[in-house]
């Protein structure tokens, strides 16, 4: 993989050179820099949005290769790198499935709160995650509490977990669907039967010829737990559980269960916005986030500019894959100064 370059303008080489008024020069650091993304051109991120931004890129002609392997990964890329995926900061824009999280910033440095030197949260849909089933499958509905046992134990450590028919399946740990999940239903470790579903590693899940997995090697991890839970194997369909975002849903052949009697309609999802207290249990907000900071590569800012000038056709693209838009009346309404879902998050560019 390449490390990324620092490459300043003309004028910042002037301002670090020269300084102003006696002030204190500014730091590389803050500087306004560009970053190299990796070998073939790779961008990081949410892996639940993966195939609305491979849709983007196409219609953008950007010319990136859009990866998923989680928000972590993602929001690694655009900090102090990834540890396995990119060396360094490389990127200015990620999707994510969550908003910025505490951690170590391109200087090495801890983050203040949730946010790092120039890291704005820009709002892009809704999502719900949700627990998915067969379409067969009889159960309904579940409560907070069932899927924190479940998936979790009954106090969330992971510990003492009931024995149970269901075969389980969740998203990695770099995945922030995962740690939505984890936050909204109170879990901080998983039962150790419950299988993980890693993006691009799937044809490996199932070691029983007598139930190969339905899922390619190629598929998301939210895909792979879409095909496991609308699968027609009848061990699966009649047991397995899973939970992934919107996009996971395969036609009629599975369904999202209602969360303490909540079912996740778009309806219920909005109310996140309009009345959180009475919104779907497991309702989440979807974001470009990007860092203001650094100068976007031309790759990049070629995607990132026809998002926001062509906000329809890639509202489009969200609701195709199952996403929620956040208002009715118009295409990227999802808070922030301007309406925009620019800095409707945690961080404000700062």
């Amino acid at each position: 993989m390449k490390k990324m370059s620092w490459v300043m303008s003309a004028a910042m080489v002037s301002v670090w050179a020269v300084g102003c008024g006696g002030q204190e020069l500014e730091s590389a650091e803050t500087a306004r820099v560009a970053a190299e993304l990796t070998d073939g051109n790779k961008l990081f991120g949410s892996d639940t949005l993966k195939s609305a931004f491979i849709g983007a890129n196409t219609a953008a002609s950007a010319g990136l290769s859009i990866q998923g392997l989680g928000s972590g990964v993602g929001e690694g890329c655009m900090r102090a790198g990834s540890g396995t995926s990119c060396v360094g900061r490389q990127q200015a824009i990620s999707p994510m499935s969550r908003d910025f999280k505490a951690g170590t910033c391109a200087n090495g440095s801890a983050s203040t709160g949730a946010c790092c030197a120039g890291e704005q949260s820009n709002v892009i849909a809704l999502d719900a995650v949700n627990a998915w089933v067969s379409a067969s499958n009889a159960t309904t509905n579940l409560t907070k509490s069932n899927l924190k046992a479940l998936f979790c134990g009954p106090a969330g450590d992971g510990l003492n977990c009931a024995a149970t028919t269901w075969v389980k399946y969740r998203r990695d740990d770099a995945s922030g669907t995962t740690d939505t999940f984890k936050s909204l239903v109170g879990c901080t470790a998983f039962c150790p039967d419950v299988k993980v579903v890693v993006d691009g590693a799937n044809a490996a899940l199932f070691t029983d010829p007598a139930h190969p997995t339905p899922c390619s090697a190629s598929d998301s991890a939210t895909s792979c737990i879409g095909k496991i839970t609308a699968s027609t194997d009848t061990t699966l369909s009649a047991n397995a559980i899973g939970y992934a975002g919107d996009s996971a849903k395969q036609g009629t052949a599975n369904k999202a269960l209602s969360v303490d009697g909540i079912a996740p309609t778009a309806a219920n999802v909005r109310k996140l916005i309009s009345a959180p207290a009475t919104a779907y249990p497991l309702a989440r907000k979807l974001f470009l986030n990007e860092n203001v900071n650094f100068t976007k590569d031309p790759k990049e800012a070629t995607l990132y500019n026809w998002i926001y000038n062509n906000k329809q056709s890639f509202q489009n693209l969200l609701t195709g894959q199952g996403f929620i838009s956040c208002d009715t009346t118009g295409p990227l309404k999802c808070g922030g100064p301007n309406n925009d879902g620019k800095k409707a998050g945690a961080c404000q560019g700062i």
